[in-house]
């Protein structure tokens, strides 16, 4: 079993789908791969291009209660960090009982069980997505409001959780702002005022405190708050006329992240705003939890404290589905110079897997 598993993660690791650049479709090696497996063991097979890398693969055999749904989309390996790796990023590497390669944690070992269940089940359905990492995702809410998805009571998001069920997570918050100052000459006195890097660095001490607030003992972290782009400037002798940021929050549990959105806007009223994606925590608002903890109950599945990542099971919560986070290897390794999952990880979310498949 272990042994198929980690040929069909070898062969996941191979297929480029990092994102960005998100050169995916529909016709590539993968898909026609995946279409194979699939159909070869009695499953129908359907895929959506909606272009531009997004692809939603979707595969069901018989009458299943249970959805599985992963994403096959990498974050990349940058060309500044590929000579810090002991490992080749695109092929996997077994080495003291861990599985390297880019993705091997998030989450292509999951998708590589499923292919393995996917033998001998008689029920079972799984979707797998392509743009989960990068911005501008859709094929998960595209999937959910094109298709009859009546027939499943729970949905399973195979990101890295030690095999245990995460039942609570964060809402999410990506935006864009663009900062406008005066061009001149940095002697000029306005240089103070209107220098545009000057404007998104008091917005972002604001901000940076505003996300402290929320700190407490039980919610240590506060706003999980990141900026991870900042670009604008010519020279450091003239004034910055534009600077473009963006950032991510990932909110605390009863927190909107609307209003989070909202809230930031405040420090600085002239500057340019795009929400990027305001999305829910989960479970989502006007939801519960009661369906997932029985569910895990039922299926004797240990249950892990709520985290402070995002994933896709708050749309599906969104939408209606008791729906839980359940994977594969630890969400310290997602992202990560020589990401890595454990082998005996894989086994155990195996044994997971079908005993919910063989139940259901």
């Amino acid at each position: 079993m272990i042994n198929k598993i980690l040929n069909n993660l070898d062969f996941l690791i191979q297929q480029d789908t990092q994102n960005p650049p998100r050169k995916i479709a529909k016709d590539d090696v993968l898909y026609v791969q995946l279409t194979n497996h699939f159909e070869k063991h009695g499953f129908k097979v359907e895929i959506s291009d909606l272009g531009d890398g997004h692809v939603i693969f979707y595969a069901k055999k018989g009458q299943p209660k249970v959805l599985f749904n992963v994403h096959l989309d990498t974050v990349p390996v940058t060309a500044s960090t590929i000579e810090q790796w002991n490992y080749n990023p695109f092929k996997l590497t077994v080495d003291n009982n861990k599985a390297y390669g880019r993705g091997s944690c998030d989450i292509k070992g999951a998708a590589a069980v499923l292919m393995v269940l996917a033998e001998s089940a008689s029920d079972m359905a799984v979707v797998f997505t392509s743009d989960e990492e990068g911005a501008n995702g859709c094929c998960v809410q595209t999937f959910i409001d094109n298709n009859d998805l009546s027939q499943y009571q729970q949905v399973i998001i195979a990101e890295p959780t030690n095999a245990k069920a995460v039942v609570s997570h964060r809402g999410y918050l990506s935006t864009y702002i663009e900062f406008t100052g005066v061009c001149g000459h940095s002697s000029m006195a306005i240089a103070f005022s209107e220098n545009a890097i000057h404007k998104a660095n008091k917005w972002l001490s604001q901000a940076l405190d505003y996300s402290e607030s929320f700190m407490s003992e039980e919610n240590p972290a506060g706003i999980c708050f990141n900026v991870g782009v900042i670009k604008g400037g010519e020279k450091n002798n003239m004034i910055a006329e534009k600077v473009n940021l963006d950032f991510s929050a990932r909110v605390p549990y009863g927190v909107s992240s609307h209003e989070i959105y909202k809230n930031m806007q405040v420090f600085d009223k002239n500057a340019q705003f795009r929400a990027g994606m305001l999305a829910p925590p989960l479970p989502a608002d006007g939801q519960n939890d009661k369906a997932s903890l029985e569910f895990c109950l039922k299926h004797d599945i240990e249950v892990a404290k709520p985290v402070d990542f995002w994933t896709e099971a708050a749309l599906f919560s969104q939408a209606g589905f008791a729906a839980i986070v359940l994977g594969s290897g630890d969400i310290k390794q997602a992202h990560t110079i020589d990401e890595w999952v454990e082998v005996n990880q894989l086994e155990k979310i195996y044994t997971i897997y079908q005993g919910i498949i063989h139940a259901s």
